[in-house]
């Protein structure tokens, strides 16, 4: 569950009902989805937006349950789903209430932006 949490819609529907705070493996307690992001060379932009990002309602809802884009049709050779994926990934992570520590690394969600924006954007140089 750890490394790749699930959630059910009555799961879900309770996320912004209830404030109960969970523990981290150390011992230190977090509110899940207010967990912070680690910081990897510069992209501490990026954090602040896909903290925003995952406490939109709608959209984290969306993602926290995986059947609702795992199936989307997408023609042969498409990289952009990559960040649909890697996305969800990050979200389950964030709001993830048995996590291991309060914090979570969003690697493989950069890697995919800077994959599909052809290094437009780079997690080594502030954007």
């Amino acid at each position: 569950y750890v490394l790749k949490p699930t959630f059910t819609a009555q799961h879900i529907a309770h996320l912004d009902k209830q404030a109960k705070l969970s523990r981290a493996y150390d011992g230190t307690t977090y509110l899940p989805g207010i967990v912070g992001l680690n910081n990897i060379k510069a992209n501490d932009y990026a954090n602040a937006v896909l903290q925003a990002l995952s406490n939109v309602p709608p959209l984290r809802n969306y993602f926290l349950e995986e059947e609702n884009y795992r199936r989307i049709q997408r023609p042969p050779g498409d990289i952009m789903f990559l960040l649909v994926q890697r996305f969800g990934e990050l979200m389950r992570k964030l709001w993830n209430p048995r996590n291991f520590k309060a914090h979570v690394s969003p690697h493989e969600m950069l890697q995919a932006v800077v994959l599909c924006s052809k290094k437009n954007f780079q997690i080594t140089k502030q954007g």
